[in-house]
């Protein structure tokens, strides 16, 4: 009889929608386990590692491979002890874990000691999957800012770890079009925005600032509490975090998709607009180029002159044939049967090792 294969899979913080799917696939052809990583309080760190070695100490022998969901204090442990006992262990990045952007407090790998945490993780772990290239290495001129280039590679020279692309993946029989759309409508979701460097970097202080000058437009923000943004242009409607089933008519009802974020890894909601139709207009940031392709519209520089242009572009563009043809970029190239496939693919092989 052959042995199962059991994969503890680690992952920070509150269980992701992505991170729910990881183990969904996975668990289609391995045993997977789960360990949460409490980040709540940062002064708990101590016993929040405590509590992490205590655990995989008892299990290590128990498992075969560690999938480790981002890179950052979570990971150390994990993929330290797997090198100790000789087992493998897997690093996916997914964006902050790649960049630094000291200016505006930014990125895992702008400052310790999170930044040293995160170097050594990806340094001693037997494979990393980057969701993009630009993870590993882009030259950055979306901003004028300390660094002209980002990713792994550029910021931990001296990394030699293996890296296998794997793009996420989505259901676009879930993620469709159910509602007629409205003229005129833009869509943005993100979190935290009572934060003014939250906003800059999610790029939602460009959104605020461009409203009020297409007061016949309506801009749809959704996911922040109004008071975050009390302030907020009479033309901007602020909506609270949804789930994914009361998104897909709020997806549907918009015609475009705004993602004008500093830095990005491979944004979830971008591609499930897309697949509900949404023309995009994204920042020239890392993987959003690459998934909009030629489907929408991307802005070169942080500029709001540039993104007056850029939106006058989309208006007068047609719609209907963009957002059809977004959805298909999506459907046929960002598939979970694609990401299952080769994420089943990678364990095999590095198990083979």
């Amino acid at each position: 009889m052959i042995k199962p294969i059991k994969i503890l899979y680690i992952y920070p913080g509150t269980k992701s929608t992505f991170v729910d799917k990881d183990l969904r696939l996975l668990a289609e052809k391995f045993r997977v386990s789960e360990y949460k990583f409490n980040t709540q309080n940062k002064k708990l760190l101590p016993l929040y590692f405590f509590q992490q070695a205590f655990f995989l100490v008892r299990n290590i022998f128990k498992h075969d491979l560690y999938i480790i969901m981002f890179g950052g204090y979570w990971s150390f442990l994990p993929v330290v002890l797997a090198k100790f006992f000789n087992k493998k262990s897997i690093i996916i990045n997914g964006g902050t874990d790649c960049v630094s952007f000291p200016s505006i407090g930014y990125g895992s790998l702008q400052k310790s000691p999170i930044a040293w945490f995160t170097k050594k993780s990806f340094l001693n772990a037997s494979h990393i999957v980057t969701l993009h290239s630009s993870l590993m290495f882009q030259n950055y001129k979306y901003m004028d800012l300390e660094y002209k280039s980002q990713g792994l590679q550029f910021h931990i020279p001296n990394l030699k770890t293996p890296s296998t692309t794997i793009y996420n993946g989505y259901d676009a029989n879930f993620w469709k079009a159910t509602q007629k759309k409205v003229p005129k409508s833009f869509i943005t979701v993100s979190i935290g925005l009572g934060e003014a460097r939250r906003r800059a970097v999610k790029g939602i202080d460009l959104v605020l600032e461009i409203a009020p000058r297409f007061p016949d437009c309506q801009f749809i923000i959704v996911g922040t509490d109004p008071s975050e943004l009390h302030d907020a242009p009479k033309n901007v409607i602020l909506l609270t975090k949804k789930t994914p089933i009361e998104l897909v008519p709020i997806y549907s009802e918009a015609t475009f998709y705004l993602q004008l974020s500093m830095s990005e890894g491979f944004p979830n909601s971008l591609c499930e607009a897309m697949l509900c139709e949404c023309v995009p207009i994204v920042s020239d940031v890392a993987s959003m180029p690459f998934i909009v392709s030629d489907t929408g519209f991307v802005l070169k520089k942080k500029d709001i002159g540039l993104l007056k242009s850029l939106i006058s572009d989309a208006l007068s563009s047609d719609t209907n044939a963009l957002g059809q043809k977004a959805r298909k970029r999506i459907s046929e190239n960002f598939t979970e049967t694609l990401r299952q496939e080769k994420l089943l693919n990678l364990v095999a092989n590095i198990l083979k090792d």
